[in-house]
């Protein structure tokens, strides 16, 4: 990938360095200069290359705020349903206690608190939808 090529970039541009430097291969003029020419070409491609890695270290800092900018507003979403659904639940624990409370004694005991609960619940989603249908246009 790019990290071994810039690797590799710096490791030539020291070896050709080191060679211009001792004239170890009793290089002439000629090669000389070729040399020189090798060595700024290696380092133009070693800055090309620092660019573009830091160019894609942005791109994926840029995804990867986008993906998690996705994810909290999934987790609001559903901290919201969470909450929504726990009224029906309140409601029927509340209910569901061995302690008196009112129309213990009617024949519609069971279905009051349940019509409660569902008009709450309704209610609530209703509201909710509407919320997030606002803020999607936003």
């Amino acid at each position: 990938s790019l990290v071994y090529f810039v690797t590799a970039l710096r490791s030539n541009e020291l070896l050709m360095m080191k060679m211009a430097r001792t004239n170890f291969l009793g290089m002439n003029e000629e090669e000389k200069d070729l040399l020189d020419d090798l060595i700024i070409e290696t380092s133009q491609a070693l800055e090309t290359a620092n660019t573009y890695t830091t160019i894609l270290i942005s791109t994926l800092d840029a995804f990867a705020s986008i993906i998690s900018n996705n994810q909290n507003e999934v987790l609001k979403r559903l901290s919201t349903l969470t909450i929504y659904l726990s009224i029906p639940i309140l409601i029927a624990s509340i209910y569901g206690m061995n302690v008196p409370l009112p129309h213990n004694d009617s024949h519609y005991a069971f279905w009051i608190p349940v019509s409660i609960s569902a008009i709450i619940l309704a209610f609530a989603i209703y509201k909710f939808l509407r919320r997030s249908k606002k803020n999607s246009h936003v």
